[in-house]
């Protein structure tokens, strides 16, 4: 179970068809919100009207007047890439992802540009967590997560599946946009600290640069994978 917050987050969890054990919304957002409550009675979804501070004391400050009790997100496993659609197009590997906002900010970005998957090791990355949820302003509902032991084997599996591994580096010497679009790809952006690992970029068969003209040759991990994402997108 886990605690989701915000508005967008509990209505695409609804879209989505999560199991929610109950739904809290604020007391002054049901007298003027009577639609939301019309939809969670009509759903038959239990909800629950509370004051301020029981509101703040269940989801702190951010949660805009609405939460709700979600069952866990799904995790997928590494049998799964033995059984992906010949459709999925985009896979999105995170290599050392710990900040719950970036990662939060990168699944926006993976519904946004039609990424199929997206996998992070187990260890060395940030898991599913409210904040993760609330950021993503309810994009986690529409994405698929694996997590696996050993990122080298999930590119090598991915290789052997045919699909182009697309690293992201500031030395790199390959533009996003000049990449084929209809290739399968699998694009991985590392951390901000350190970057891929050397292991990965061994492995890439592009390495993906943004140029930049400013002062700071820096971008966040979530801002480089949206531009990135856009780029590649068909």
């Amino acid at each position: 179970m886990i605690k989701i917050y915000g508005k967008n987050c509990i209505y695409e969890a609804i879209r989505a068809n999560a199991k929610l054990e109950k739904v809290f919304v604020l007391d002054s957002n049901s007298k003027k919100d009577k639609s939301f409550l019309d939809m969670l009675h009509d759903k038959k979804i239990a909800y629950e009207v509370l004051a301020k501070d029981k509101m703040d004391k269940l989801f702190g400050a951010s949660h805009q007047g609405y939460g709700a009790y979600r069952d866990s997100y799904h995790i997928y496993d590494e049998a799964f890439l033995n059984k992906m659609d010949e459709a999925f197009k985009r896979v999105l590997i995170l290599d050392g992802i710990m900040d719950p906002h970036n990662l939060g900010a990168i699944l926006r970005s993976v519904d946004a540009f039609g990424v199929d998957l997206v996998i992070l090791p187990k260890n060395r990355s940030c898991s599913l967590t409210e904040v993760v949820a609330h950021v993503s302003t309810g994009a986690i509902e529409h994405t698929k997560i694996m997590y696996i032991n050993s990122l080298l084997t999930a590119v090598t599996k991915l290789k052997d599946m045919g699909y182009w591994i697309c690293g992201t580096d500031a030395k790199g010497n390959t533009l996003a946009s000049e990449i084929d679009k209809d290739l399968k790809l699998a694009i991985i952006i590392g951390s901000e600290g350190f970057g891929m690992s050397k292991t990965l970029v061994n492995q890439s068969d592009y390495l993906i640069t943004i140029p930049m003209v400013g002062h700071v040759n820096s971008l966040n991990a979530s801002v480089s994978c949206a531009i990135v994402l856009h780029d590649l997108m068909k």
